[in-house]
This record gives structure tokens, sequence and C-alpha cells, in this order.
């Protein structure tokens, strides 16, 4: 074997992430996080509450925990515009969740994991636990971006922001819009509450209603709803909110004016 130096023998991925280079710098989101007290949270449960709410409606109580959004993003919608809309809705959903946490998500949260909202099956805000829907706020301005190259879902999901009245501009490469305070309104208030309404509706009719549950153990009804494939629980949920937003505006309970937030004018008990 040569002992002379051979420079095109060199590790080519030396200096680079293959190797690990910069990995400890990574610009992710750490799905979760430790207190001083040893408990863990998901990123998505750390909220900074400025107002918290009890609302009752139809005999299920409902906790509103309230994060003030910073300058220039907005939820497109107040809490008593989720009132109004969960008390519409009531007669159709038969379930409503524990929980509907209006979150801010951090600058990195925005641009790694953007999401207009989420459905927690248990959630833990510190005192408050159990099912959840988070509505995240939406900086006014930002840039949706789509490329024209979509899989079937993700040309579903253009099309239903094309719906919420997005304006988008075809570019070389994508489909660019704007977001706009109505916008953002349609999408959370009128169709991302909704969905995840059905989040909720699908998890009660397989694992917690006895008549309808996929099996008499409850341990065994959820094992089986959550071996489901994700695309199929979406599409109970898009099927869902889509029939109850077609149902609420055939009555003319949506849409409607926002409502502004006043303590006083919500059924609630503040802590």
């Amino acid at each position: 074997m040569s002992s002379v130096w051979r420079p095109e023998r060199r590790n080519r991925n030396i200096g680079t992430s293959w190797s690990g280079y910069s990995k400890s710098n990574d610009m992710r989101v750490p799905e979760s996080w430790q207190d001083k007290h040893g408990n863990y949270s998901m990123f998505y449960e750390r909220l900074k509450i400025t107002d918290t709410h009890e609302i009752n409606i139809g005999g299920f109580k409902i906790r509103v925990l309230y994060e003030e959004p910073r300058e220039g993003f907005t939820y497109g919608c107040t809490p008593l515009d989720v009132n109004k809309v969960l008390r519409s809705a009531i007669n159709l959903s038969q379930v409503l969740p524990d929980i509907i946490a209006f979150r801010q998500p951090t600058r990195k949260q925005q641009q790694q994991k953007p999401v207009w909202g989420r459905f927690l099956y248990f959630a833990d805000f510190g005192n408050h636990h159990g099912t959840a829907i988070i509505l995240e706020a939406q900086e006014l301005g930002a840039t949706l971006k789509w490329s024209k190259r979509m899989p079937l879902e993700d040309r579903a999901e253009y099309e239903r922001l094309v719906a919420d009245g997005h304006l988008f501009i075809e570019t070389k490469r994508h489909f660019e819009a704007e977001l706009r305070a109505q916008g953002v309104r349609n999408t959370i208030l009128y169709r991302t509450l909704l969905h995840e309404l059905g989040h909720l509706a699908h998890y009660h009719q397989d694992v917690l209603d006895r008549q309808t549950a996929l099996d008499f153990d409850q341990e065994v009804a959820r094992d089986l709803y959550f071996s489901k494939p994700s695309s199929e629980r979406e599409a109970f949920a898009h099927s869902f909110g889509e029939d109850l937003s077609r149902s609420l505006k055939l009555a003319g309970e949506i849409p409607f004016d926002s409502i502004k937030f006043e303590k006083a004018d919500i059924e609630v008990r503040t802590n």
C-alpha cells in the first residue's frame, strides 16, 4: 500500500450535512419540551394565555384559552365568533371539545410547521385537560405558495383555499396568494373549526360511543381507530366539515359579521 497521500481519496462528505455537520443547529421545531419539574409537553401545548373563559353549550362545558396574537397576526375570528358557530352546530355535531385554544405560533413554527388548526385527542394545557381544537394565528400579508405539480390531496386542498376566497396568482412554478383578513376568517372559522369537529365526531363514533364503537373494549377500539390510515381519518373530517358547513349556510347561520370580543358579552365563568 502506498504511503503517498492521494487527495482524490479524500472523503467528500466531510464538512457536509451527510457527515453530521451543523446538525446541532438544524432549523427545526422540537416536538416536545421538558419543564423544570420534569413534565413534558408538545410545542403546541405551550400557550401564553391572556384570557380564559368557560362556555356552556348544550350541556357541554368548553374552556376557551386565548393567547393574544402578535402585531400583524390574526385568528380571523374571536372567541365569540367560535361560540356562535358551535351553538349553531351543536344539533348537527352532537359532540363538542373540552377546550378551544387560540394559539400564536413562533416564527420558526410558522415557517417549519404551518397549520390553520389542530385537533388533539388529549391535550394538556397545565390546569386544563381533554380533547381540544387549536386555532393558530396567521400573519397578514404572508404568502401562501402551492406548487403547480400537486398530488391529488394537495390539489383538493388548493381548491378549498380558492373556495375560501384566497386570490391565487400563477407564477412560473407556483400559485401564490397573499393572506388577507377575510380569507383567513373563511378558512379558520368556517372550514378549519368544522373540520376539526369532524375528527372529534369520528373519534366519538368509533371509540367513545358504545353503540357505534369499533369494539366493546375501549382500549381495543382506540387502537383500531388509530390503526386507520391518516388519509381515511382526514377524508372523514373533510366530509363531515363540508356537510356541516353546507347545512349551516342553508340555515343562514354562516357567514356572519365578526362579533367584537368583549368579556361581558359571552356567557362564561372566568377564572
